[in-house]
């Protein structure tokens, strides 16, 4: 009997290890189930950061085109000061630099389309066989100006 109380005890502590590890396993579960939610979730802020990140490079980009596009206007500004508008025929009107002098058939004509929107153009002269006219023709924006005659500088 003294025998059969031992086996006894000892089955009662092999079923109290076995509740112990299964107890341990059970919070093994869980452990692992609160990482995975843990990793699951710093997987998640990392695409976010990743994202973040993708858009300030857009942003920063972005930037340094504008910088560039108001480094290009100052330049543009400061170029377009050394021109003015003056009428070479009747009713043409063409950029001249200020400092022009004389004959307005041999001067440096800039279309005046083209230098509105922010580029120099120069304007080619040709001689149109009907009538003996003349023609300022722009080959940036296709304009053609005709006419009989420069008017005489003031």
């Amino acid at each position: 009997m003294f025998n059969e109380l031992m086996l006894a005890s000892q089955s009662v502590q092999a079923l109290g290890t076995l509740l112990k590890a299964a107890n341990g396993l059970v919070n093994y579960n869980e452990i692992v189930a609160k990482v995975s939610e843990v990793n699951e979730k710093l997987m998640g802020a990392n695409a976010v950061a990743l994202a973040a990140q993708e858009k300030q490079s857009a942003l920063s980009a972005r930037v340094k085109e504008l910088e560039s596009e108001v480094t290009r206007l100052r330049d543009w500004s400061a170029e377009a000061e050394r021109y003015e508008t003056r009428e070479v025929a009747v009713g043409v009107f063409a950029y001249l630099s200020k400092s022009q002098t004389g004959k307005f058939q041999s001067a440096h004509k800039l279309c005046a389309n083209c230098f509105n929107q922010g580029t120099k153009s120069l304007l080619q002269q040709q001689k149109v066989e009907v009538g003996r006219q003349l023609s300022l023709v722009c080959h940036r924006c296709q304009a053609n100006i005709v006419f009989s005659y420069y008017v005489e500088q003031t």
